[in-house]
């Protein structure tokens, strides 16, 4: 073999870890994911033209389905009763015909529309389900000075309005962003709210569990109308991470990742994080996972290092038992199992 293949094999080996940590699922649709959400073997993803994506075997195997007469909305959420009953959130202004929930109680086989809005301002961006409590909270964008809340109750068969007495006063286009379903956090018995889109993102939390009043936590990170906090996760009770960037620029990050470590009382930035807009941060029980539509990345808090895990095109991340799986545009879907990530920690020590 001639010198020069050798060094051309070494060099395509050498980069072959950045390329190959996660797996495609190759699916027939051009749909963009942004939504994925799982109950036991049960996993759901939703995307843009009406279509929604299930297994029901743990992501061993997927079955491409289409919600009649949705062909033009977009899911961007969606929130797992129980294995038979399911939710999706249709992101998109009201006026036109695309603030809708809907319900199939029946694993898909059927659809109705439970919940929806006509006019107004409303723009649906996220659902918080409590599978314990059975109830769910959906976010829709701000209108009359506040973020307009649903509470699902019923076992997801009633919605109703949250009449919100106290919200801190808006900023000029501060918005929530439906990129992830991850902009509100729902734990300790309060909402954890992350915004964007003005010349401040802020983190708002409830001051109690009727979710009636709201306090600013944290505004201090400079945004603009396409730049802000994306997403927030929790390890525990009283860790969580916020995380965003700017959805124009997708290598670079000025906004970073914020921490609490005392359930969202008081935030620090993260000294070393990664230069990539980040849609969504997840925990994985070892790692926190951050995904973005140009680059996913991981971090050991242990050590406290960073992996790469390649160039990416994802909008969303789900752990089911040991696997990531993460979706994205024009109908990319990929995992990578929490053993691969050991592995790549192991090969960067």
């Amino acid at each position: 073999m001639k010198l020069h293949t050798i060094l051309f094999l070494l060099i395509v080996l050498a980069k072959l870890p950045a390329m190959a940590q996660w797996t495609p699922i190759p699916l027939q649709t051009k749909a963009s994911f942004r939504a994925i959400r799982q109950i036991k073997n049960e996993i759901w993803i939703g995307g843009t033209l009406g279509t929604i994506v299930h297994s029901s075997n743990g992501g061993i195997s997927w079955k491409e389905l289409q919600v009649p007469g949705a062909d033009n909305l977009d899911f961007r959420d969606l929130a797992l009763i129980d294995q038979q009953k399911v939710l999706l959130m249709s992101a998109g202004p009201a006026d036109k015909g695309a603030a809708k929930l809907y319900y199939s109680k029946d694993h898909g086989q059927s659809w109705s529309i439970l919940f929806e809005k006509k006019s107004g301002p409303y723009f649906f961006d996220a659902i918080a389900w409590n599978q314990k409590k059975q109830e769910g909270v959906m976010l829709s964008d701000p209108m009359n000075g506040q973020f307009p809340l649903f509470k699902i109750e019923n076992g997801g068969e009633k919605v109703k309005e949250i009449k919100i007495t106290s919200f801190p006063t808006l900023l000029q286009r501060e918005a929530a962003f439906a990129a992830s379903g991850s902009s509100i956090l729902w734990i300790n018995g309060k909402l954890n709210l992350v915004t964007g889109g003005s010349a401040q993102a802020r983190i708002l939390q409830s001051q109690d569990e009727t979710f009636t009043k709201f306090q600013v936590m944290h505004q201090s990170i400079p945004a603009d109308s396409s730049s802000g906090f994306f997403s927030i996760g929790a390890r525990n009770k009283s860790n969580y991470w916020v995380v965003g960037g700017n959805y124009l620029r997708l290598n670079g990050n000025n906004i970073g990742i914020l921490e609490s470590k005392d359930a969202g009382l008081s935030w620090h930035k993260l000294s070393d994080s990664p230069s990539f807009y980040m849609e969504k941060v997840l925990w994985t029980g070892k790692y926190w996972v951050v995904v973005g539509p140009s680059k996913s990345a991981a971090y050991d808090p242990k050590n406290k290092k960073w992996i790469s895990l390649g160039e990416t095109h994802f909008h969303n991340v789900l752990l089911h038992k040991k696997y990531l799986f993460a979706v994205g545009s024009k109908g990319t879907l990929a995992k990578i199992s929490l053993a691969d990530l050991d592995q790549l920690f192991l090969s960067k020590k």
